[in-house]
This record gives structure tokens, sequence and C-alpha cells, in this order.
């Protein structure tokens, strides 16, 4: 009777930390993203070619943090700096509803010219809302 009676206490301690972990590892990514993308965008700042980003579309996914921070999906219209055709790419973001961008917004972005899906974006609270 006791040994049944510790493990449903062990199972009743151990869910709950499980899904907390869990939650805590998606809210991590969902607002910064994890060391290894923030060192990529660091070294696509570093070393990257530059681009204007147009907003083109901001589609929200549902997941909202504290009432307020909303993950959305970003479409923006890359145009490099050094000349050549524009092209498309997007984002998943954090974006706080009293920051949230327009669509024509122009933002700066440094990209990879070998692999023009890798670029970097600054988050919206970070650049803010002027064209």
């Amino acid at each position: 009777m006791s040994t049944s009676i510790l493990i449903i206490v062990a199972v009743s301690v151990a869910i709950p930390l499980i899904i907390t972990v869990v939650v805590l590892k998606n809210v991590r990514s969902a607002f910064g993203g994890s060391k290894e993308d923030q060192a990529k965008a660091q070294n696509l700042v570093a070393t990257g070619s530059k681009a204007r980003a147009m907003v083109l579309r901001i589609q929200p996914t549902g997941m909202v943090v504290n009432m307020i921070n909303i993950q959305c999906l970003v479409d923006f219209q890359l145009e490099p700096l050094g000349g050549g055709a524009a092209f498309n790419g997007q984002k998943k973001m954090m974006i706080n509803q009293t920051q949230m961008p327009r669509v024509g917004d122009v933002w700066p972005c440094w990209y990879d010219p070998a692999n023009p899906a890798a670029f970097a974006v600054p988050a919206a609270n970070q650049f803010g809302n002027a064209p």
C-alpha cells in the first residue's frame, strides 16, 4: 500500500515539473531564440550583406505570452543594398502589441549571399516602427 502511494506522489510531482520545463523552454525560444540562433544573427550582422527588409505581411500564430506579446510570422521582401534582385523571407517573432509593425515598414537587414534564406532583422522592440 505504501509503495503505491509513493508512486502516485512521485508521478504527481514529476508530471507538473516536466510540463513546466517544456513550457519555459518554448517561451524562452519564442522570445530570444537559442544562444546558437543569437550567435548566427550576430555573425550575419558582422559578416553578412546589408539589405532593406520591407514588411509584407504579419500573421499571428495564436501564441500569446503575458497577454501582450504575440508570436507572429512576418513576411519580408529583402532588397540588397549592393544591388541584385529582391527576394522574400519569413521570420517567426514575438512582438509586443504596442510595438506591432505595419505592412510597408522598412527595417535594416543582414543576409548571407550564399544562402539568402539565412537573414537577420532586429526585433520590433529594438528598432521600432520608423520607416
